[in-house]
């Protein structure tokens, strides 16, 4: 199967029994963005209906349920991962300030910083 990062997850969804409005719920997305993707998918690889991509995908990659399990993780670590980037767009005065409170905390504990 031909498909782009969007119409793979649509996909691994459609896999797992969701419908197009479901699927639209589980990834915050419209229905018609969705309706667009799928269209797409079936223009792409030949297909006419959600159980030919159902089974194109199993058939392709496995078990759709693991790739989904995969996106919530991913979705999680991408929460993790962005609250450092945050500290990142402070100003250099917040930056500034940041750092003090770093070191009062650290300073409060005994371990020595050299920030």
């Amino acid at each position: 199967m031909e498909l782009s990062k969007t119409e793979f997850k649509v996909s691994a969804y459609i896999g797992s029994g969701y419908d197009v409005k479901e699927v639209a719920r589980e990834l915050h997305r419209s229905y018609h963005t969705v309706a667009s993707h799928v269209k797409n998918i079936r223009a792409k690889n030949g297909l006419k209906n959600l159980a030919e991509i159902t089974r194109e995908f199993v058939l392709e990659f496995g078990d759709p349920r693991h790739y989904i399990a995969m996106i919530f993780m991913l979705i999680q670590l991408g929460v993790v991962f962005s609250d450092d980037k945050e500290e990142m767009r402070l100003s250099k005065k917040g930056r500034a300030r940041t750092a003090k409170i770093i070191k009062t905390r650290i300073g409060r504990t005994g371990i020595r910083y050299d920030g």
